[in-house]
């Protein structure tokens, strides 16, 4: 059972839906008609490569460094490189930086693909750039692009690229447990017939910080069953996925920096306060 700090509570009314991240500035769009999946532009491909090895896995490395984060089971990510194979990532999402640090921290000299909203799309353009050339993928908002969405994600798992997906959707920070979530994210894994690897962001307390120290863990390799149709696969994945990550937090994750409860109808209509 994780301890409770003295820090903010957050009400929240809907597990799938509330949304506690506090980057309210940018909103959500539908994917502009030139949206490219898969770049082929050799001047953005090098943009890509260097923007990413040369600042920030180096300068991310740092940050984690300092930061105290850990990561246990980093195994099981080479166990699926040495079988020639790229896995799927899903990860609880905690933090507006998971996709950018845990990439870094997960998949270790492998650059991989970032699946998330099309927010990211909304910011200044010379951001937008190294977003995009750091991984990330938006997701789809008509049935035309969800035809070159799959087409992108097979080519890159032709290309032995890992991609990190978030199936709680929404960020709920340092929060201790695994939100219930949908099989949606968990056809493509199925349909590809590639393996899933958890991870979960577990909180502890430091000695001399409130603040959490973070213990990454990832999981075994989880593969689909040949004998499953795609659909059946896709129920599978998830919920052999959910039942890893739930164990894991519920095991590593004692220290709750920030308090969530349930929202009541008496209560005031504000999501968070002060205590």
């Amino acid at each position: 059972m994780a301890k409770e700090d003295r820090g903010h509570v957050f009400y929240y009314q809907d597990e799938l839906n509330d949304d506690f991240e506090k980057t309210k500035t940018l909103k959500r769009i539908d994917l502009p008609k030139d949206y490219k999946y898969i770049h082929t532009n050799p001047f953005f491909k090098a943009f890509s490569f260097w923007i990413y090895w040369l600042v920030a896995k180096p300068v991310l490395h740092i940050i984690c460094f300092f930061a105290g984060i850990k990561v246990k089971g980093r195994e099981n990510i080479k166990k699926v490189k040495k079988a020639g194979q790229a896995a799927f990532i899903y990860m609880n999402h905690t933090s507006f930086w998971d996709m950018i640090i845990n990439q870094v921290s997960v998949v270790t000299r492998k650059r991989c693909n970032i699946i998330g909203y099309t927010d990211a799309l909304t910011l200044p353009k010379p951001i937008k750039l190294i977003v995009e050339g750091l991984g990330f993928i938006a997701l789809p908002s008509s049935v035309s692009d969800y035809r070159k969405f799959s087409e992108a994600l097979e080519y890159y798992q032709k290309k032995k690229r890992f991609t990190v997906i978030f199936p709680e959707a929404h960020v709920w920070p340092y929060y201790t447990k695994i939100r219930p979530f949908i099989s949606t994210s968990f056809k493509y894994p199925a349909k590809l017939n590639a393996p899933i690897v958890p991870v979960v962001s577990c909180f502890t307390k430091k000695k001399f910080s409130d603040k959490p120290k973070i213990t990454i863990y990832i999981g075994e390799a989880i593969y689909p069953k040949k004998e499953l149709s795609v659909n059946e696969n896709k129920e599978y994945l998830r919920n052999e996925c959910y039942k890893w990550m739930s164990e894991t937090a519920e095991k590593y994750s004692t220290y709750n920096y920030y308090v969530y409860k349930k929202k009541e109808d008496d209560l005031d209509e504000s999501k968070e306060e002060k205590i």
